[in-house]
């Protein structure tokens, strides 16, 4: 997760810190879970998440061979993105 440097006036911060202590979250969280907030306010609402067909993840046209070989490389990949993981002990939020 990328690191920043943010400045904040000494009575923004007391005020954030309190919040914080209010809610029994870190001040990290807090910032965060408020940017997101904020994101999520602003979004236009003509914006929906988009989502492929149902019919798009079926392998009705494949044959058994390239079946095979689908299932073969997923899990090839599957492995490699595993593997060259960090950490997995806890999710970042």
């Amino acid at each position: 997760m990328p690191v920043i440097e943010v400045r904040f006036p000494a009575a923004v911060l007391a005020g954030l810190d309190r919040i914080a202590a209010d809610q029994g979250i870190s001040r990290n969280r807090l910032i965060v879970e408020s940017c997101r907030r904020a994101i999520e306010e602003t979004r236009p609402p003509d914006v929906e998440e988009t989502r492929p067909p149902d019919e798009f993840f079926t392998d009705d046209h494949l044959n058994a061979a390239d079946l095979q070989l689908l299932r073969r490389s997923h899990g090839e990949m599957d492995r490699a993105i595993k593997s060259s993981r960090r950490s997995r002990t806890r999710p970042p939020f």
